[in-house]
Formats: structure tokens, sequence, C-alpha cells
């Protein structure tokens, strides 16, 4: 069907195309356009329609559209696509369509993109609403790719990875070996003719998929002789063979290992591959569904030799899948190299990316498909309980789910804790009687302290049913106990956690929950929840290593099918290291085998720690996409995300972190640690951050007091100080008097106008033993680091060196037991406090170094190499976290005197506690001063006041609001020095001192 020559689409007026654009038009209405316009335009699907996607020109008068009139380069356009003469052509060939859909590339140097994913994954900097996706990634799009600046989320990672690290340490002594396949015999005897000499490769052989064994001549030197197979059209890294030999040597109980690649997404030869595939070790549930094997494939040989390979195969993935399944059923151990070793053409070598274009997607045609399913069914009894079975997923090559029979045995008992909002509670029972199924199961009411007349007249009617029991628990609120409690009622074979916020809305649940059972070694199964308006809410759990995070989701608030079309993982029954208990399913004899939940984890992480326990048990927990489950998240209990919420948060994390401190230290096993520890969608990780060169000494003054004799009974404070508007606080003269009475103080001022106020200098200088100005560079390390050159003869006769800052009032209580335990200690490292985020480390606010420390190689490095960090999360990662790292891993002692695995700002939520219960004689000026996370401080003055008066006097006066006009000069101060200061403070004033 064809418009008229030259006929406008009138059956949208101005002022709907506006309403459109705008986005203030409906859904319905959209849709009713939509229909309208497939009639003028039928060689694009209806839904991509749109003029956030499509040039409006070609919308409103597409038979006198031309791709000239959209800024696309015709002549550029035609060299893409050679079939086509005439680039009007693009249109009623439906290319341009294929173009939308990411099925072909518009231009032979952009990588195919949906144009809806390339619309939603713009980065700000590079959007430009006035024009359609179209001519967006024709013009801007395509100028920014070519420049290599960051464009969008989904294309981006088509950029050439960085280059990984070069090979170092000694070379190991392994044989290796290069299988190459081609597509025939002929093409295989050719290149076996042409004799080459192999580089960084012991031998080179050549086979066919024909016959995969051809390569198999003369004996082998010996069992360890490392056999890797690629494809005829790969490119392989031109260390492959001594990276892979590396690897290799550092899993010697590793038998099959694996790498990251590459793809090459355009013809052009010139251009370079893109979208790593950051890949992780396979597992045998990955392999049964997804075929999760890529890279460089390589073997030893005393493996490889008791292995079966098949007489041919239709692709090099089959046979590399056939090999790692007899690996796996074996149960012998495997590795994987996250490193690109291999560039791939997916169209001549298929494989099942972990993200992909939809062009990708065609790489299989149904005779490999089927193949493919033809192993892994072969393969399975070897996995799956009986009644198991493999199906393939539709639309997905290669890609299978798993099918349980049904088992009359079964008993599903469903456990859901509430308090009140029956109406929640109500909504959730009536959508699993909708949607349950023919499986068996009970229901578990765990009431919670419920209190209305309406809950309880509800749950008078329900304990009458046959399938309904009613446990009453009248404790404060632990999700962990709660369920604890409830299990012991439950009679059934499985148990269903569940929220009593979330809508089932999906047939036979229960069963799709059970299908992953197939799989023998199933302990758990979560499922994709959505969030009411469709996006994700959850569908799997990673642990996150080294970030402030300690878990990542991946999917997490996508909506669009086009992004989630791009991310297999998130497409097929896929394992994760863990789930959400908001809709979780294990059998009953594994929930008891680790006695269930760990009660100290009352409210979050007790899922991701039951789960984290099922797997140590030898269990795989499994997600599944294929069900419709709404979770209306959080509604009944709210968000952690300040005050004593917040607070208990932290708690459970660091609970989490310290129990599952070597997980946390060596990161996920089943996510590379190449993708981006924040992403939702798998993007590859960002550079590292670059700093802005070494810290400067700086000193623009420096005094001494002529007396000052340092000696090994007397300890060393440096205290760095600073201040946007050159002023020392009225509490710090007695701080440093406290300070003096153990210790000889040095002070160390970022503040440069200091040097200007004589009485300020005056009062530090009867105070002191040293007074260091300098320009303000590098933070409070910065300070750190220029005492600790100026006084480096002074330091190594003192008992002990502490490093300290203005960021505390005090002290509450006389420091004599503070200085009592820091003498007494046997560690070489000590802090008042500690933290799990990022690394196990001391807070830098103030930290003890005893002589083993400062003579500590590392000790020297660090500070030799100290650099400048614009941002502070990376000053907190390379300094604050780094320095007590490196120390431990130099064989150092480190303690925290007032904490142990603490997690989080404890000197902010666990402040009071600190004081009261544990003698802590500091209190953070950030948390009165800010209060960021809102903790509740009411009752400061008092816990203050009956400790030290003079200091909650002081504190009381600085707190006191300023006058209007003040106020705003001050604000106008800072920006102005914060403008043009040197170092980190430029960013961060005081007031935000950890």
């Amino acid at each position: 069907m064809e418009p008229a020559s030259g006929q406008d689409n009138s059956t949208l007026d101005a002022q709907a195309w506006r309403r459109w654009r705008s986005g203030r038009a409906g859904a319905e209405e959209i849709e009713h356009w939509q229909q309208q316009l497939h009639q003028q335009l039928p060689w694009v699907p209806q839904d991509l329609l749109d003029p956030s996607l499509l040039p409006i020109a070609l919308l409103r008068n597409p038979s006198q559209w031309s791709p000239e009139d959209s800024g696309l380069d015709p002549i550029d356009l035609l060299a893409c696509h050679r079939d086509l003469t005439d680039t009007k052509q693009l249109l009623r060939s439906g290319r341009l369509g294929e173009i939308a859909l990411g099925q072909r590339s518009l231009f032979m140097d952009l990588p195919p993109v949906h144009l809806q994913a390339y619309r939603d994954g713009l980065r700000p900097a590079a959007r430009e609403d006035s024009l359609s996706a179209l001519e967006h990634l024709g013009g801007i799009g395509r100028q920014r790719f070519q420049q290599g600046r960051p464009l969008g989320m989904d294309l981006d990672r088509y950029q050439p990875p960085r280059p990984d690290p070069a090979p170092s340490g000694p070379t190991p002594s392994a044989a290796s070996i290069l299988v190459v396949l081609h597509p025939t015999p002929q093409e295989a005897k050719a290149e076996s003719a042409r004799n080459s000499q192999p580089e960084g490769w012991g031998q080179i052989r050549h086979a066919s998929l024909e016959d995969p064994s051809g390569w198999i001549r003369a004996p082998f030197p010996d069992d360890e002789t490392l056999v890797s197979f690629c494809h005829a059209s790969d490119q392989l890294d031109p260390q492959a063979g001594l990276r892979m030999a590396h690897c290799a040597a550092q899993h010697p109980e590793a038998v099959l290992l694996t790498s990251d690649e590459t793809l090459r997404w355009s013809d052009d030869a010139g251009i370079p591959a893109g979208n790593r595939q950051n890949r992780t070790a396979i597992t045998p549930f990955r392999l049964l569904c997804r075929g999760c094997i890529g890279g460089l494939v390589t073997l030893r040989w005393s493996t490889l030799q008791q292995l079966k390979l098949p007489a041919s195969t239709g692709s090099l993935h089959a046979l590399l899948l056939d090999l790692a399944l007899q690996v796996c059923r074996h149960g012998d151990a495997v590795a994987h190299c996250s490193e690109v070793l291999l560039q791939r053409s997916i169209r001549a070598n298929p494989t099942v990316p972990d993200v992909a274009s939809p062009a990708d997607r065609h790489c299989w045609t149904p005779e490999l498909s089927t193949e493919i399913l033809a192993i892994s069914q072969r393969h399975s009894p070897g996995f799956l309980l009986p009644g198991g079975e493999l199906t393939p997923t539709q639309s997905l090559g290669a890609c299978h789910q798993l099918q349980l029979r049904p088992d009359p045995r079964v008993l599903v008992s469903v456990l859901i804790p509430f308090r009140d909002r029956v109406d929640l509670t109500q909504s959730c029972v009536a959508s699993l009687r909708r949607c349950a199924g023919a499986v068996a199961y009970e229901l578990i009411l765990i009431d919670n302290g419920s209190e209305e007349a309406a809950t309880k007249a509800w749950l008078d009617a329900q304990a009458q049913l046959d399938d309904v029991c009613v446990v009453r628990v009248d404790e404060p609120f632990n999700y962990s106990r709660l369920n604890n409690i409830g299990r012991r009622h439950a009679q059934g074979s499985h148990l269903l956690l569940l929220n009593n916020d979330i809508e089932f809305r999906s047939a036979e649940v229960l069963q799709a929950l059970l299908d992953p059972f197939a799989y023998r070694s199933t302990s758990a199964v979560g499922a994709r929840l959505n969030y009411p308006d469709g996006s994700i809410q959850h569908q799997g759990v990673a642990l996150v290593k080294g970030e402030r995070r300690c878990v990542v989701e991946p999917g997490k608030h996508l909506h669009s099918p086009a992004v989630l079309a791009t991310l297999t993982p998130l497409l097929v029954q896929e394992e994760f290291t863990a789930a959400t208990g908001a809709c979780l399913m294990l059998r009953s004899s594994d929930f008891d085998r680790i006695q269930g939940f760990d009660e100290d984890l009352a409210v979050v992480f007790n899922d991701v720690d039951l789960c984290l326990r099922l797997r140590q048990s030898g269990g795989s927990v499994v997600v599944t996409p294929f069900v419709e489950i709404v979770h209306h998240e959080s509604i009944s209990r709210g968000k952690d995300r300040e005050g004593a919420a917040l607070a208990r948060h932290q708690r459970e994390s660091g609970h989490l972190r310290a129990k599952h401190a070597e997980l946390f230290a060596t990161g996920d096993p089943l996510t590379s640690s190449c993708i981006h520890p924040h992403s939702n969608r798998y993007q590859p990780r960002e550079p590292a951050p670059r700093s802005k060169g070494p810290v400067a000494d700086a000193v623009l003054m420096h005094w001494r007091h002529p007396n000052f004799q340092p000696n090994h009974q007397r300890p060393i404070v440096v205290l760095a100080h600073f201040s946007a508007d050159n002023r020392f606080r009225d509490d710090l003269f007695p701080l440093i008097d406290a300070y003096q009475r153990f210790a000889d103080v040095i002070v160390v001022s970022s503040a440069s106008g200091v040097r200007w106020h004589p009485r300020t200098l005056h009062r530090l200088r009867q105070r002191c033993s040293a007074l260091v100005i300098r320009r303000n560079q590098g933070y409070d390390f910065g300070s750190w680091k220029a005492a600790l050159k100026l006084h480096r003869q002074d330091i190594e006769q003192a008992a002990f060196v502490v490093l300290t800052n203005d960021s505390f009032w005090g002290p509450i209580t006389p420091l004599d037991d503070l200085f009592r335990r820091l003498h007494a200690s046997t560690a070489d490292v000590i802090g008042l406090t500690d933290d799990l985020m990022y690394e196990p480390h001391l807070s830098s606010a103030f930290t003890a170094y005893k002589p083993k420390a400062l003579q500590c190689p590392s000790f020297d490095r660090f500070w030799g190499g100290l650099q400048i960090w614009p941002r502070k999360r990376d000053l907190v990662k390379q300094c604050e976290v780094g320095l007590p790292v490196q120390l431990r891993a130099a064989g150092l002692k480190l303690e925290s005197l007032y904490t142990h695995n603490a997690n989080g700002n404890v000197l902010h939520y666990a402040w009071k506690e600190l004081i009261e219960q544990r003698g802590f004689p500091f209190l953070k000026v950030s948390l009165l001063r800010d209060n960021p996370t809102r903790q509740t401080v009411d009752s400061w003055p008092e816990v203050i006041g009956r400790r030290n008066p003079q200091l909650a006097a002081s504190i009381k006066r600085q707190l006191r609001p300023k006058p209007g006009l003040q106020q705003l000069l001050e604000r106008l101060r800072h920006r102005l020095n914060g403008s043009d200061r040197k170092g980190s403070h430029a960013v961060m004033t005081p007031t935000s001192r950890r």
C-alpha cells in the first residue's frame, strides 16, 4: 500500500503533531496515530512511527521524503547499502525499517542499533531533542562516534576497548597448539599446505568443521600442552598464546579456559572491533540455557584426549559447547582469562553474545540452532532431574529454557509476612489464587503485630480456610526471624518467600518458578519483578567489589524492550549470585540445611546472605524472566534513605560484607570485573580516573618552636586544618591543648590567609611544637605529606605519629584513655574507627602509625606518589582506602579502637552509642552542621554538655544561625575561594569532611 504521490499525511493536524512531539499525548492517542500513519508507511514497523525516532518530514509526507532532507549523507548511504541504486529506495525497500530495528547499520562506520535503544541511551551531553533519533544518529551521533566521544550507553560499547595490560612475569613453560577450524576440508588443506610460521604458538594446525578431529596427528609433547581453538575468520591478539599460557599457569587446576572477545560489527576491515564481551568462567547452567562459551577456548591435552570430538559440526560454537559440557559433566575445574584474545565475525562464526545488537541475533540459522539444542539435550541427563527437559527459547537462537514435569508430590508453602495494610496482603493473596495454576500450595500468613480491625477480621476469615495457616508474631520487625518462624509451620516440599506487596499477573506462576529446579543443583529461584510502570524492579543480584554499594541489580529500572532485547542474561533463565527474597522459591530441605535466615540481618541483605550460603553449599541461584509479576516495592515498609533506617541499612550491609569477606575481596564469580559496578545494562567499566598530577608541598610559612625536642616516649600529632574563611574555630585551641598533654603537636593549615592573622598565629605558637601554612592542594593528605617531609627526623625520634584533622569537635572527655590505648596497642597502624566500604580500611580522620609502619617501603611509596584527585570519591579510594589496604598487604597489623567491621559513616549514624557506650572522645563536625542523612541529633547538647560544658557552649555558638547579610557574604566568599583554590578543597568545604 503506497500513498498517492505528493500527498501530505493530513490524518494528523498541526495540533496533534505538537502534542505528540511535546510529550503531552496519551498512550492511546499515540497508538491511534501510529495506526493511521502505518497505512501510509507500511514499510516501517508501526511502533517506530514516532517523531522522536523518525524525521517528521518522513512521517508527514513519505512519498516526497529523501534521506538527504534529514541530513543523511547519500554517498555514504549507498556505499553501505550497495543493493540500493537510489537513496529513495531506502524507505520502500524496507531497509529503513531494518535500520530502525537495529538489524542493519545506517552507515558502514556506525554499528547497528535500534533507534529506540539509541535514543533512550543517549548521554545528556549528546542529546539534541529537536532531532529525531535517525537524524541524530546520522549527524551528531555519527560525528561523536567517529571522534570517540561519549555518545550513548548502547553505542559507546562499540568503541574499540582499551588494550589489556601486557603479560608480566616469567614465560610459562607449557607448550601451546592453535587449532584453526575452517568451513571446508579444502580450505583447511590449503592453509596447512602454506606451512606458515606460527607467531606466539608452538604449532598451528588446521582442520575443518566437517572433520573437527582432523588436526590430531603426531603425539603431543606432554599432557599439559595447551590446545586453543579458533575459527578461520577470527583475528587473534598477537600475544593470545602467551596471555592464555599465563592464565593457565595462574589456574593450574583448570582444564578448560575461556577469554573475553570483541565483535567485528562492520564489513570494513579498517574499522576496529568493539562490543567487548565481558564474560566469566563457564557454569553448566549457563551452558545449557545460553551456551555461555566464547573467546579463545583452550583445553589441556590431558583432558582433551579423554573427550569425544564429534565426527562433524555445523559451527565452532557447537563443537566447543559439546566439549565444555563434557568437562562439566566430569566435574573438572574451569577458569577465565578476562582479556580480549579474539575478534569475532559473528556471521562467519556464530555465538551467543552476552550483549548483542539485533543484527547479531540473526547469526543463527534454524539448522544451527537445532544442532545446539541437540547437543544440550544429549548432555542434559547429567545435569537435570528426571522430568526435566530443555526446550528452545522463542526468538532467541541457540538459547533454551528449562521445564520440569509437574509432580503431584510437590506442595509449595507460601510465606507472607505483613503488618496491617490488609489491602496489600489481600491483593497479593488474590493474585496468587488467580495465577497459581495446578501446583498445590498452602498459605502461611505471618502477622507481625497488626492492630487494625480490618486486618484482624480478614485474618479470622482466612484462618477458617483449609489451606491457610495464620501465625501471630508480636515482636519488632525482623524479616529473617518472621520467615524462620513461618517455616516451622510450613508443610511443603518447597517454600515461596513472598512480600505482601507482590502482585502476580501471569498464569501457572508456581510452575514457572518450579521449572528451573529441573537443573539438579538449583537451590533457589527468583523472578523478574516489574514496577507498576512496567520497568524492571529486580532480575538478579551481583556483588560489587571495591565500591560504596555492595550489590548491583542488572536490569533495574530498564523499561525499553529495545534495550532489554540486547541483554542476553535478562532474556533467559539465568544463574546469578543472589536474588531478592520478595519472591523467592527454594526447597524446604535446602532452607533447613543452611539453618534458614540469619536473624542478625533484620531488614536488608538477608536474602543475599541466604543465597550466598546456598551457593556455598553447592547450589545455584536462578532467576527466570518467564513470569509477569509486579512488585509495589517497599509500599509497606518504605526506603532506607535517611535516619535510623539508613543507619540500620549501613550496619546490615557491613554485616554482609564481614560475613562474606572473601567473596567481596575477590569479586562476584558470575559477573566480570570488567563490567561497570554501577551499570544496570552490563556496560564496560570506565577507564581508571586520572589525577591532576603530584601533590606539591606548597609551603608558604614554616615555624618550629626552638625548644621542640621529640623523644621516643612521646608521640607527635599532626593536625591538618582548612577553612575557606582563613579562620580557626574557637574549639580547636582547647583541642590542641588536650593533644599537647600527651604529644607534640604540629599544625598544618592549608588556609593560606592564616599567615596574615597575627593573633591566630600567636595563639598557635603558644600551643604547637611547629606550624606549617601552605597552599590548599591535595586535601588533608597534602598537608600530612608536607609535615611528614618537613619533620621526618622529628617523627623518627618520636614514639609514633598521629595524622588527624579538624573534622572533630572535642575532646568530649579527657584523652587519657585514648593515648593509653594507642601506646598499649601492638598494631602497627591504629585508627579510631574502621569501614568496610570499598575495601576494609581505617578511617583517616585520626590514625596512628607506629615505627614499623613509618619504616615500611609501602608507606614511603604512598606519600612519595601522592596525587591530586579532583573528585572526593577518587581521593577516598586512592588515599583513605588505598593507604591502609597497601599497608595491610605489606604485612602490617591494623587495628580499630572503637569499632569492628563498621560500614559507612559510623561517626554519623552511631555517634551517640560511640560516645555513651564506648567512650569515644569526639563528635563529627559535619554531623551537626550538615547532617546529610538526617540522623537524630536532638540530644547532643545533653550528651556533650554533661561531659564537657565548655565544648557544648562552643558548638552552640558555632551552630547559631548567622544574620542574613552575613550569611550571604559568607556564601559568596566560599564560592569565590572555591573557584581559584588549587587541589580538591575547591570542591569540598570543611563541613563535608568524612
